[in-house]
C-alpha cells in the first residue's frame, strides 16, 4: 500500500504477502531494485560525498523478495529542511537494531547511512530540492522492513549584512540557481513585514533610500516553478541592523591626513591606552597605521563623537571608502570652533602609526597613498 502522507513524502509500507501472492507479482515487481535509477536528482552524480556519514561499501543488493518487508512499517519523514530530515518509524515487531540506508542510483544499490537500536534517525548533508530514497533493514538479517521517498527543501536565503550607509544596506542573498527567484520583506522598527523586492540571478540586493540612524529587519525565501509547480522554502532568519548616522563636514577639503605615533599614548589606564596596545590591534603591514576589528585607527575632533571605539565609514572623493575606529581625540584647542577638523594643516583625519612602519614617501601626510587620495565627501557613524 502506497499512501501520500504530505507533500514531498510517499510513505510505502507493505503487509507481510502470502507466499502465492508473491510469486503472482513477482514479475510486475521484477524492475523493482532499478525504478529508483530512473529518477533525476537522486543521490547521484556530483553528490558521491554529500552523505559524509555514508558507508563506501553497501550491503549486498537486496532481490526482489527481500524488498518486500515482512512486517507491517511504516516510515515517516519529518522536520524536512534542504539539507536535512528526520526518519522515525513503528513495527508491530521487535528488533534488535536497524540499518538505515540510501539508494545510490548509479550503483544501483543501497549504501548504508547508519546503525540505530532506535527508531528514529536524523539524515544530513542533503542537497536542496533533491529527491532521496531510504529504507530501514532489520539489522541481524538485511531484511528491508520499510521504505520513504523524501523531497528536500528548497533552500533558504543566507541573508547577511554585506555594507550598509546612512541611506542603503547592501544584503548577500547566498547562491541560487538560475530558476529561483528570492523574495525579500523589510521592515522598519517594530512594523510589520513589507515585501520590497524580487531577486532573480543575484547573490545581492542592495536595499536604497533609507533613513539614517534607523533600524531594519529583513527576511526572504525562496521560490520555483517546475512544470507548473510552484515551490517554497520558507523564510529564512531575520537580518536586524542600522544605518548609519551621517555627519556633517567642514568647509575644508581634509585631503591631508595627518598621523601620530600610537606609541605616544603613555597613559595606562586610558581607554586610549588599552585600545592601541590591546591584542586585538595590530599594525597593517601596507600602511604602518594600527587597525582594530578591520578599521584603521583615528583621532578626530569632538564634533564627531567622543566615546574611544566608536566606528565610522569615511568616503573620500577618489570613491574609495575605509572604515575606522576612533583610538583619540584631536584637542579642542588644535581645532577649528566647531571642532571638526585640525586648523595647522586643515586635516579632518589623523591615523595612528607604528614609527618604523610608516612606508616611503608620506612626508607627513598619508593622503599621498592613493586609497587615501582626494578630498573627505562623507563621514558616517555606525550606532549598532
Amino acid at each position: 500500500m502506497v499512501t501520500i502522507h504530505y507533500k514531498g513524502v510517499i510513505i510505502i509500507s507493505i503487509r507481510v504477502k502470502a507466499i502465492s501472492v508473491i510469486l503472482s507479482v513477482l514479475f510486475v515487481f521484477a524492475g523493482a531494485t532499478y525504478a529508483f535509477a530512473e529518477e533525476p536528482n537522486v543521490y547521484s552524480q556530483g553528490n558521491s560525498s554529500q552523505l559524509s556519514a555514508v558507508t563506501k561499501t553497501s550491503f549486498k543488493k537486496a532481490s526482489v523478495i527481500e524488498l518486500l518487508p515482512s512486517s507491517n512499517m511504516e516510515i515517516m519523514a519529518k522536520d524536512i529542511t534542504d539539507s536535512s530530515v528526520v526518519l522515525s518509524w513503528e513495527s508491530n515487531n521487535s528488533y534488535i537494531g536497524y540499518k538505515v540506508c540510501v539508494f545510490n542510483v548509479f550503483k544501483n544499490d543501497w549504501d548504508e547511512y547508519t546503525q540505530t537500536t532506535g527508531n528514529s534517525v536524523k539524515i544530513s548533508n542533503l542537497s536542496a530540492e533533491t529527491n532521496y530514497r531510504f529504507c530501514v533493514l532489520n539489522y541481524l538479517t538485511n531484511e528491508v522492513l520499510g521504505a520513504v521517498k523524501v523531497k528536500t527543501a528548497l533552500k533558504k536565503p543566507e541573508l547577511k549584512v554585506m555594507d550598509k550607509t546612512s541611506k542603503s544596506i547592501t544584503l548577500s542573498l547566498g547562491s541560487h540557481s538560475n530558476n529561483e527567484k528570492v523574495i525579500i520583506y523589510r521592515k522598519q522598527g517594530n512594523g510589520a513585514f513589507k515585501k520590497i523586492a524580487e531577486v532573480a540571478g543575484k547573490s545581492t540586493y542592495t536595499d536604497k533610500n533609507l533613513k539614517g540612524k534607523t533600524a531594519y529587519s529583513y527576511k526572504a525565501k525562496t521560490i520555483t516553478k517546475n512544470n507548473g509547480e510552484t515551490g517554497d522554502s520558507g523564510f529564512s532568519s531575520t537580518v536586524k541592523t542600522k544605518t548609519l548616522l551621517s555627519m556633517g563636514l567642514p568647509s575644508v577639503s581634509g585631503k591631508t591626513k595627518t598621523y601620530a605615533y600610537y606609541t605616544a599614548v603613555t597613559a595606562k589606564g586610558s581607554p586610549q591606552y588599552k585600545l592601541l596596545r590591546s591584542g586585538k590591534c595590530t599594525t597593517d603591514k601596507e600602511t604602518g597605521i594600527r587597525m582594530y576589528d578591520g578599521c584603521y585607527c583615528v583621532a578626530l575632533g569632538s564634533f564627531y563623537g567622543t566615546k574611544i571605539g566608536t566606528k565610522y565609514k569615511i568616503t573620500f572623493s577618489n570613491g574609495k571608502t575605509i572604515k575606522v575606529i576612533l583610538c583619540d581625540q584631536k584637542a579642542n584647542r588644535h581645532t577649528d570652533s566647531n571642532h571638526q577638523y585640525a586648523v595647522n594643516n586643515s586635516d579632518i583625519v589623523e591615523f595612528y602609526v607604528q614609527k618604523n612602519k610608516i612606508p616611503k614617501g608620506i612626508r607627513g601626510d598619508y593622503g599621498r597613498l592613493s586609497k587615501f587620495s582626494g578630498s573627505v565627501v562623507s563621514i558616517e557613524k555606525y550606532v549598532d
